[in-house]
């Protein structure tokens, strides 16, 4: 069994500075999209945030009827995608995690699945590009490695979510192993150009899926 963890606390000033979360990709945010495609697989789910209020948020968009745990960031570190995904590991209650930021509309269960499987021999596996560029957030984590080395290196004052895997025994996986399409399922929105190049994948291969 596996839990889900999303981290949804952020702003994005290359999207007009707005909730990214709640960004609508087809009229549907973005984190409600993520959910659909994954909660089947999990049997928990917690998404982390930063302010009582985007909590709030979140619950009034969802519609589905998911059970959802809600965290906030561990106040004793400044903000960061690792202060993220070490509150979010901590509240966890299975030893296997798949973290992810709320922005990948195009990550499937098959992925993730193949992503948490690889980690019996392993304590991060984390998918890699061919010019070395990695996903450590769409990537799969034991929570107690996660926990020790996230901790160590936000009291180091590092922010970066690659920072505990320099201490984990990571693997990892080339994205082309994963999927003929990784520019599709590891496309992430930053940007209107992102947004944009979103519709158009939705428009050419899951039109159905967004009806």
């Amino acid at each position: 069994m596996y839990s889900l963890i999303v981290l949804a606390g952020g702003f994005s000033k290359r999207l007009s500075n707005v909730f990214k979360p709640l960004v609508r990709l087809k009229n549907k945010p973005l984190i409600e999209i993520l959910l659909s495609n994954l909660n089947e697989l999990f049997k928990e789910i917690i998404i982390v945030v930063k302010y009582y209020e985007q909590k709030k948020a979140i619950e009034k968009t969802l519609h589905h009827r998911i059970s959802i745990t809600y965290v906030l960031d561990d106040g004793l570190f400044e903000d960061g995608p690792l202060v993220a995904m070490y509150s979010g590991a901590k509240k966890a209650h299975y030893h296997k995690l798949f973290i992810t930021a709320s922005d990948y509309p195009f990550l499937s269960t098959y992925i993730v699945k193949k992503l948490l499987e690889k980690l019996n021999d392993y304590e991060a596996v984390v998918p890699i590009w061919p010019n070395g560029y990695i996903e450590p957030l769409a990537a799969s984590y034991k929570k107690m490695p996660l926990i020790k080395y996230s901790y160590e290196a936000l009291m180091k004052g590092e922010r970066r979510a690659r920072a505990p895997l320099n201490y984990m025994k990571t693997y990892y996986v080339n994205v082309y192993e994963l999927t003929y399409t990784p520019e599709i399922v590891f496309h992430n929105i930053n940007t209107e150009k992102d947004l944009m190049l979103a519709e158009k994948i939705i428009e050419k291969f899951f039109s159905r899926e967004f009806v």
